[in-house]
């Protein structure tokens, strides 16, 4: 066999591989002789027929065996001969057979990048010192507050701050534009209200109706609306005013504590640990761009286009559930390619990067931490840990799973090996 390597886009090799007519001729004589006791031959008995008849009718049949059984083999050794570490699956192409028997074929492939790692201990990052305010803890029970708000029955007209519980109906020129929706809570509150029409209920008492006139906003779900002038035909089934608990032990005790002072102090742990999470999601972010600036390298052409693949469909999902037609889809992906080319790249960089360094200080994932990941998922989503751990095991994502773990402990290490500037806590 030899071999000859050519470097193409990226890290991808191109490797014309030549088997020998001699391996080749040894091959097909074995192919051809499997074949022969295999089948029968009219005016023959089975396993009986002359060569020379068997290569006539099968040895189109034999020769692909042969190449199945050789180019593989041929392709792996030329991976070791030349020390090539494959990160994608071949393509095999160029496929020819000589008049001396000799096979040759081009395989395409991705090897894994050089990333030739650089300093990554004592990475300088921001991160400014966290405290809660009073302010935010009255925010957060003030939420609090209106998410435990009691609605009343009203027999008055409704007045602004009430809600309307409404059946709508939305017409362009006399021809409804959309299903009928019943017993849709609107709050006469030109702000809080969908379409600030809300405080066109104002006045209105229950079974009254009211044609309503709204100009569709540019961002309006059917495109073909938007910036259209549509009437709104509403009919008002009943009156709610929002009646919402003081901030006092009362309140504390709907939300399941003792007194309104354990809630603030709660609150104030609850606020102080989602700073310090965001305060370690942006040191991590900026660690990652410190990561990529410093190791430009050449990438896998493949992963990238998978990972960008990846990212395209995850955007046309999101437009989907938000009610965006096709067109309007694939013009709005059309938009975001190069960026998220961009993405790609820096997704599949950092991947690279992060498993080098890995590597380099012996990072790993238990199987303990895999399952704590699990059980967390499956607590998350009311499922029990044993159903999802097969599922995962069954579609064979276990795999996935322990290399994210890698890479989040991966970046926890460089987060604790790095040097933080400002008001650290």
């Amino acid at each position: 066999m030899k071999s000859k390597i050519k470097k193409a886009e990226g890290t991808s090799q191109e490797i014309r591989i030549t088997l020998l007519p001699a391996t080749v001729n040894e091959a097909l004589s074995e192919a051809l002789s499997d074949i022969r006791a295999a089948v029968t031959i009219p005016g023959f008995r089975k396993g009986k027929a002359p060569e020379d008849i068997i290569r006539k009718k099968h040895l189109e049949d034999a020769m692909k065996q042969v190449k199945q059984r050789l180019i593989p083999m041929a392709y792996q050794k030329a991976l070791d001969e030349h020390g090539l570490n494959p990160v994608s699956y071949p393509e095999i192409s160029e496929i020819s057979v000589g008049a001396e028997g000799a096979i040759e074929f081009t395989a395409k492939v991705d090897s894994q990048p050089n990333v030739n790692t650089r300093k990554y201990k004592g990475i300088k990052v921001s991160g400014e010192k966290i405290s809660i305010s009073d302010s935010e803890v009255d925010e957060a029970l003030d939420r609090i507050r209106n998410m435990n708000a009691e609605f009343l029955d009203l027999d008055r007209a409704i007045e602004k701050g009430d809600y309307g519980i409404c059946d709508i109906e939305a017409f362009i020129d006399g021809k409804s534009i959309s299903a009928k929706r019943e017993n849709v809570w609107v709050e006469a509150n030109k702000e809080g209200s969908m379409l600030a029409m809300g405080e066109e209920l104002c006045g209105m008492k229950g079974g009254d109706e009211k044609d309503i006139e709204v100009t569709l906003p540019e961002g309006y779900p059917d495109k073909k609306y938007a910036g259209e002038k549509a009437i709104f035909h509403v009919k008002i089934r009943g009156v709610k005013e929002k009646k919402i608990s003081p901030i006092d032990d009362g309140l504390a005790k709907k939300i399941g504590k003792d007194t309104i002072v354990q809630v603030r102090e709660e609150l104030s742990s609850q606020l102080l640990e989602r700073k310090e999470q965001n305060r370690k999601v942006n040191m991590k972010n900026q660690i990652m761009e410190y990561l990529l600036k410093k190791h430009p390298f050449s990438l896998p052409v493949s992963m990238v286009k998978r990972q960008q693949e990846v990212l395209m469909k995850r955007a046309g999902d999101e437009l989907k559930q938000k009610g965006m037609d096709e067109a309007v889809i694939n013009e709005y992906k059309d938009k975001l390619k190069d960026s998220l080319e961009k993405e790609a790249e820096n997704k599949v960089r950092l991947y690279f990067i992060l498993d080098d360094i890995a590597g380099l200080e012996n990072i790993s994932a238990t199987n303990n931490e895999v399952d704590e990941w699990l059980r967390n998922l499956a607590t998350q989503y009311n499922q029990s840990f044993e159903n999802v751990k097969k599922y995962y095991e069954k579609n064979d994502l276990i795999g996935g799973v322990r290399e994210q773990l890698r890479e989040d402990k991966t970046l926890d290490f460089l987060l604790a090996e790095a040097v933080i500037t400002g008001e650290s806590i």
